[in-house]
């Protein structure tokens, strides 16, 4: 019969010297195979060699091998996966419950389109894109204010209006709402000083409308349990895989608050949207108004050689010459009209359609616009006239079709540069449905 002294002497000095944390059935099925090699060993028929086992020196000695081994067999029999899973649970906790949050999608490295976010309890939100619109709103009043900076106009809304413009880039809630487990650990990766582990979720959050999502993949700070950046995934039927990123996330972090104000900027101009604010200023002169009935469609795919830009627009006509010129000099003749990609006065291009496969060098660039939905009307006369007018009643009337901006606008410019009356102006824009 064993000694019970000696059994909570060995009980004592695993407990002391076991610092991992062992799961019940772990510890428990550790217990049965060190009892079992005990059982065994006080078995065996006498020798010089088991007498020599109860020195005390040795036995001390042994005793601290097998609570060693204990740690050794922790270590190695407690998943990876049972300590990476409450990295994610903390960090989702966080996110669920947060105050305030940050961060920034980027569609597109390479040229830059990026749409960043910002939120604050208990309904504020803030939507900011590349190409020049903006949308602030309070969810708890359920009114807004879109901001059309290329052309200086705003529109304040209310009721649903505000809840579908607000909402259709909006993936906020998807952050706020992520399932306590994740579907499947990545793996881990090293980003600088920060070790990171990564998780792909069973599905979007809160079964996102994104069409074609092949997966979001949430990668997570090991060391302070924190959301680092998101990866998602869209294929949607007869396209190329598409990668979206969210970035510079920033949970529970001081939000400057003006970020959210409603009041419209010093000299921008209000465009009639519908379920507008009642009193909310008018266009002067609202009767003589500018009608443009923007026509929903899909564009074609589009290969262009473009001169990168910085600075203002009105530089748009010394872009397209040094495109013309550089064209010229290549033998290439241009397969469509002059146009102007207006991202924002710190990224924007001009440039000509050319055929597929033509070759260039810097500074200019070969670019590929793929087939997408837009928001398109042509207004004929005189090329820029008035341009501010005309985007305002543009896009006045693809708000009140139900669609909201989702890309940079785009003019194309058609006819004879020394006969006004051929002239005409195509306004287009990436849209998506308002959900």
């Amino acid at each position: 019969m064993r000694d019970q002294n000696e059994n909570d002497e060995m009980d004592d000095l695993i407990r002391r010297s076991t610092q991992v944390e062992i799961p019940a059935e772990v510890e428990e099925r550790l217990r049965h195979r060190l009892a079992a090699f005990r059982t065994k060993v006080e078995q065996r028929p006498p020798s010089r060699w088991r007498s020599l086992a109860f020195w005390p020196p040795v036995r001390i000695m042994a005793m601290a091998a097998v609570a060693i081994a204990a740690v050794v067999v922790g270590l190695v029999l407690i998943p990876r996966e049972a300590s990476a899973s409450r990295v994610y649970a903390a960090a989702a906790q966080q996110l669920r419950t947060s105050q305030s949050l940050e961060y920034t999608i980027v569609l597109n490295d390479t040229p830059y389109v990026g749409i960043d976010f910002s939120y604050a309890a208990p309904g504020y939100r803030r939507v900011s894109c590349s190409w020049g619109i903006e949308v602030r709103a309070d969810r708890t009043a359920q009114k807004q204010i879109v901001l059309m900076h290329l052309t200086r106009m705003y529109a304040i809304e209310s009721g649903k209006q505000a809840e579908s413009v607000a909402n259709s880039e909006d993936l906020v809630e998807q952050l706020l709402s992520l399932p306590p487990a994740a579907g499947e650990v990545l793996g881990e990766q090293l980003a600088g000083d920060k070790r990171l582990i990564g998780y792909r979720l069973p599905k979007a959050p809160l079964d996102t409308s994104v069409t074609g999502l092949q997966s979001f993949d949430l990668w997570v700070d090991a060391g302070t349990r924190r959301a680092d950046h998101v990866d998602i995934s869209i294929q949607e039927p007869g396209k190329p895989v598409h990668q979206m990123h969210i970035r510079n996330i920033r949970v529970n972090a001081q939000v400057d608050r003006s970020l959210f104000d409603l009041t419209p900027p010093a000299r921008y101009t209000a465009i009639v949207a519908p379920n507008s604010e009642p009193g909310a200023s008018q266009p002067a002169s609202s009767q003589d108004a500018l009608v443009l009935q923007a026509q929903i469609l899909q564009s074609a795919p589009l290969t262009a050689v473009v001169l990168p830009m910085t600075g203002s627009y009105a530089l748009t006509r010394v872009a397209i010459e040094k495109v013309e010129s550089y064209l010229k000099t290549l033998g290439v003749t241009p397969a469509g009209p002059p146009f102007g990609h207006f991202g924002s006065e710190q990224s924007w291009d001009a440039g000509y359609p050319v055929p597929p496969g033509t070759k260039v060098e810097l500074p200019f660039q070969l670019v590929t616009m793929p087939a997408t939905q837009v928001a398109s009307v042509v207004v004929k006369g005189r090329w820029g006239n008035d341009s501010t007018t005309r985007w305002a009643a543009f896009l006045k009337s693809a708000i009140e079709q139900g669609y909201a901006p989702a890309g940079p606008p785009m003019e194309i410019w058609s006819g004879e540069d020394a006969n006004v009356q051929t002239q005409s102006t195509e306004m287009r824009i990436p849209v998506t449905k308002a959900k």
